[in-house]
């Protein structure tokens, strides 16, 4: 019946707001009787008391028996004025029940109103009577007042019978009750639309969301969740375009990825399997065979690398821990710089090497710092120009061992640098300059460092230079020698 989160949440809050008004307007009709109730009684005590009192006072100062005082007609006169005054009937009745005088136009002197036993009952306690028929004698319930007039002995001899309205007919209660079921009924009904366009508020978004995720699950990320507000639902509408994004752009840099990784395996496939066939069918002369078979090396080797790359990416997206333990940084730098002489010398790069200190020592990875290093001054060497100049200074300052990586060239443009250590990201797009890479030296720099709980960053000027800078743990017992600052 309810299969929408909308429909429910209508019909719960919908329960929830009819209880509450039935509540309500109970609550409050049962007291307006209440009050009403007890005002009304509280008025014919009023001339129950009044009418005693005037009676006791007669009696005082006339010699008369009482039976002719209470038909006189300064009684009766007092009597039926409080009687008009109070909207109420009243009878002075003997002990035996009979009406010795009244108010009421169908009782007369003489007529019996209430049995012998019901005036007993009402003189010891009254308060069984003061909602009641009165024994049978009136017709419905009716709020009913009670006097007691004794004898000089304290004897019982009259009893002042005044009865007014029937109960729960009560007129301002029942027109207060009845308003207020009229304006508890346009709350409803206003409460109703508000609740409506809320539920449909907090249920658009989420139906919204709901969409957008089969989307996605068939690959489609351009889908976007309306964003509109400050609250919780719009925060998670917000999140969700976030995650989208962020699906589209890894998506695309998968992409990317197979693109060139694809290129990178074709072509070294491509060269091996051309030239081994070239051997195989005699294409190629015996006499060039050594020339051809080191070119098959040299592929052989780069499909290698690429393969090597790819596991220490899958290694280190395992979860593969860090064995820290204190290592000489400089030496490190010099055997990389050392291993790269080759690639430097075939382009006649000069070397900058500067350091504070002849041997700094780190806490950290020796392998994975390696690779650091390594994956830096590579990108250093392939993306310097002819003659151009690479540096590295190691500067220890405080606590921390402050290592730079600096490459004269085409440098690196100011929209891409937010992105060059994502993975599978180039920004060489063309392959120009680096034929070589898979887009995962840097990521695998970044990943290195963030395990290691420290930063990386980079600055760079198009034309002129691009320089890597991070941080180490100083290892423990070293000296260090503390420096205002460290200069680019």
């Amino acid at each position: 019946m309810f299969k929408s989160v909308f429909s429910r949440m209508l019909f719960a809050f919908t329960v929830i707001l009819l209880i509450c008004i039935v509540l309500l307007v109970s609550v409050v009709a049962s007291g307006l009787y209440s009050e009403t109730q007890d005002k009304e009684l509280s008025e014919l005590g009023v001339a129950a008391n009044e009418i005693g009192f005037f009676l006791e006072e007669m009696q005082r100062i006339s010699s008369l028996p009482v039976p002719l005082l209470l038909q006189s007609e300064s009684f009766r006169s007092n009597m039926n004025g409080i009687a008009d005054l109070t909207g109420a009937d009243i009878s002075v009745l003997r002990t035996d029940g009979v009406v010795a005088t009244s108010s009421a136009s169908h009782l007369k002197i003489g007529d019996t109103m209430l049995s012998k036993e019901t005036v007993d009952k009402i003189v010891a306690d009254h308060n069984e009577y003061i909602v009641s028929d009165l024994g049978g004698t009136l017709e419905g319930r009716h709020l009913n007042s009670f006097a007691v007039i004794c004898d000089s002995k304290g004897v019982p001899v009259y009893l002042v019978v005044v009865t007014g309205d029937e109960a729960f007919d009560l007129d301002l209660a029942n027109a207060a009750t009845k308003r207020m079921i009229v304006v508890a009924l346009w709350i409803f009904f206003a409460a109703m639309v508000v609740i409506s366009l809320i539920s449909r508020r907090i249920t658009d978004p989420i139906k919204q969301i709901g969409e957008a995720a089969k989307e996605y699950a068939q690959g489609r990320f351009t889908v976007r969740v309306k964003v509109d507000g400050q609250d919780e639902i719009t925060e998670l509408s917000r999140a969700f375009n976030n995650m989208a994004t962020s699906l589209a752009t890894h998506e695309e840099n998968r992409n990317t990825f197979i693109a060139n990784v694809s290129h990178d395996l074709r072509t070294p496939m491509t060269t091996i399997s051309g030239f081994v066939d070239g051997i195989l069918d005699g294409t190629i002369p015996p006499e060039e065979h050594k020339r051809y078979l080191q070119t098959i090396s040299g592929e052989a080797h780069r499909l290698s690398r690429l393969v090597n790359t790819l596991l220490e990416v899958s290694r280190l997206e395992s979860g593969r821990s860090m064995k820290t333990v204190d290592f000489n940084l400089t030496e490190k730098a010099r055997q990389i710089l050392i291993s790269l002489m080759g690639k430097i010398d075939a382009k006649r790069l000069d070397v900058e090497f500067d350091c504070d200190d002849e041997d700094v020592y780190v806490l950290a990875d020796p392998d994975a710092i390696h690779q650091v290093l390594y994956n830096l001054l590579d990108n250093a060497v392939k993306f310097t120009q002819e003659r151009g100049t690479i540096s590295i200074r190691i500067a220890s300052r405080g606590k921390k061992a402050h290592v730079s990586v600096r490459n004269t060239g085409e440098g690196i443009p100011a929209e891409e640098i937010p992105h060059i250590f994502e993975r599978f990201y180039k920004s060489d797009r063309s392959r120009g300059l680096d034929k070589t890479g898979t887009g995962l030296g840097l990521y695998i720099v970044k990943t290195i460092l963030d395990k290691h709980g420290e930063d990386i960053s980079v600055t760079s000027e198009v034309g002129s230079y691009t320089e890597f800078t991070f941080g180490l743990s100083l290892g423990v017992g070293k000296k260090t020698k503390p420096i205002d600052s460290f200069e680019s």
